[in-house]
């Protein structure tokens, strides 16, 4: 306990990291805590402080004591197609604009463009938010440069764009990590892309959401592009 961050350590400022080391700890301080007594779908389950199973599809859980049971479901797979646009919570749109900030016609994308992703949005709840922006790129976009807070030299057109805690160096798609506040509840940011690869690919929409309440969220459908040689 003495090695813990002192009493300004707040939950909310938490980053992933220090949230995942603070889950482990629970769980070595709690190992020889209440015993959970369980039963899965007519099944007792092994008595013990966590205890943890496969699910393979609906099931019925029964807590066997007079204490509360606190339950964490997590799901891991591939979607069969890409989801569909929603959104709760929070907006997203994007742009796509040449270098002199005219628009960009992705259906005339040529081998070798380069030109600017701005993604937009905001919280909409009127609440803090630590939130993680992203677009996934097509097979055949690749990242020139991701662009700073303020304004950017000789993009004018970009105006005040919002300062980020992170921009992961990701090289599948574009991503940034903001703080979004009551009094603060918008975001603008901008990354440099090219085309390299001709052909036909699929272009992931963008997407914001609260990293620690995925239940807030904006996400745009899934498209299609096309790039075309540079010599054609």
């Amino acid at each position: 306990l003495a090695s813990l961050p002192g009493a300004d350590l707040r939950p909310n400022a938490l980053s992933t990291q220090e949230a995942a080391w603070a889950m482990a700890a629970a769980a070595v301080l709690g190992k020889d805590g209440q015993i959970t007594k369980v039963r899965l779908d007519g099944a007792d389950l092994t008595p013990a402080a966590q205890v943890t199973t496969v699910l393979n599809g609906p099931a019925t859980v029964r807590n066997l004591t007079d204490k509360a049971v606190w339950r964490t479901v997590s799901i891991t797979g591939v979607p069969v197609e890409a989801p569909p646009a929603a959104r709760a919570g929070m907006r997203v749109s994007r742009k796509f604009l040449r270098t002199d900030g005219s628009p960009l016609d992705l259906d005339t994308l040529r081998q070798n463009t380069s030109f600017v992703l701005l993604l937009e949005g905001q919280a909409e709840d009127g609440q803090p938010h630590q939130a993680l922006v992203s677009q996934g790129l097509p097979a055949g976009w690749e990242i020139v440069g991701r662009l700073n807070e303020g304004k950017v030299p000789g993009m004018d057109w970009l105006g005040e764009l919002s300062a980020t805690t992170a921009q992961p160096a990701a090289d599948d798609r574009y991503a940034a990590v903001l703080d979004l506040q009551p009094n603060n509840r918008t975001f603008r940011v901008a990354v440099r892309l090219r085309a390299v690869t001709p052909g036909a690919f699929e272009l992931p929409g963008a997407e914001v959401t609260d990293m620690y309440r995925p239940g807030v969220f904006a996400r745009q459908a899934a498209g299609r592009i096309k790039i075309q040689a540079a010599d054609q």
